[in-house]
């Protein structure tokens, strides 16, 4: 069989929509590589028959359509190559070993049954969104820090859950209940096929909405592994919204930025606990972890 590689050249900004675009296409799978501070590539397998135009197409449509969601796809570039390998879907299969991250988390594929221990945290999700299959550092630093953090009487809020993957292994922690909240409303189905596959959709409430302006109650965790410009605004309703000395993680952060991040947190009477970093092709990953000082008087 010949493939279709199509390559997709846009911003970070825009990148977990086009992933999700390009999986309601029927990907095999996505693969991100970031380029620069400002630029990534979204890289995407078909078959190739007379549906690589059809699909072509409606990609170009997606990409223009995204201003009116306010998220910008520039530069917004599609490349098309022929791949001819008959041993493809193999090779690309391969690419995605099991993987394990922090003392008990394993992120495996659901093509694979790999060997485990009894204690640990196993999460089954097929390489595809861009930032949620544990394949990018700012996954990968967000369920390091939250590893340590759960508690089993805990509720959490994952704001951005894209593929649902803090979510899942906030539950698999021991989380009572989770509301996962994502505004990309193409993630939705996503996430929820991978709560039900990883057997915790009954301790998760999904809904479609902007961070926490339209989710009820108070919790002792919020992650959110989403872009620096959107943490920053977010900062501000988590206190009010978190029990004595809750805790918040937050990723998708470059080190440059770890400055304004930390200054808007103490500025919201948060403290700074522990901050880890991860550095893939020249760029510097950071993920914040810091407990709220001022929830109970709120």
């Amino acid at each position: 069989m010949q493939w279709a590689k199509i390559t997709v050249t846009t911003s970070p900004e825009a990148s977990e929509a086009v992933a999700n675009f390009l999986l309601e296409l029927s990907a095999t799978g996505v693969e991100l590589k970031d380029r620069d501070v400002s630029t990534v590539n979204l890289i995407a397998y078909y078959p190739l028959d007379d549906r690589v135009g059809g699909r072509m197409q409606r990609l170009r449509n997606f990409l223009s359509e995204l201003s009116t969601w306010g998220i910008s796809a520039h530069p917004a570039s599609i490349d098309l190559q022929p791949v001819k390998s008959e041993e493809w879907e193999e090779a690309w299969k391969a690419a995605f070993p099991p993987q394990r991250i922090g003392k008990q988390i394993l992120i495996t594929p659901t093509w694979r049954n790999a060997p485990h221990n009894e204690t640990d945290v196993v999460i089954r999700l097929d390489p595809g969104m861009a930032f949620g299959t544990g394949q990018h550092p700012t996954t990968r630093l967000s369920l390091e820090l939250l590893e340590d953090s759960v508690e089993p009487h805990n509720h959490v809020a994952d704001i951005g859950t894209g593929s649902g993957i803090l979510t899942i292994a906030a539950v698999k922690l021991g989380a009572q209940r989770v509301d996962a909240i994502e505004l990309d409303p193409t993630a939705i189905p996503v996430a929820a096929a991978n709560f039900e596959a990883n057997s915790v959709a009954g301790q998760v409430r999904l809904s479609e909405g902007d961070g926490l302006k339209h989710v009820a109650g108070k919790y002792h965790l919020i992650i959110g592994n989403i872009l620096t410009k959107v943490v920053l605004p977010i900062i501000p309703y988590c206190a009010p919204r978190l029990h004595e000395a809750g805790t918040v993680i937050f990723s998708g952060i470059l080190d440059t930025e770890l400055g304004q991040v930390k200054s808007v947190l103490a500025a919201n009477q948060f403290r700074c606990l522990q901050v880890v970093r991860e550095t893939e092709d020249d760029l510097t990953w950071v993920g914040i972890k810091a407990v709220s000082e001022s929830a109970a008087a709120l």
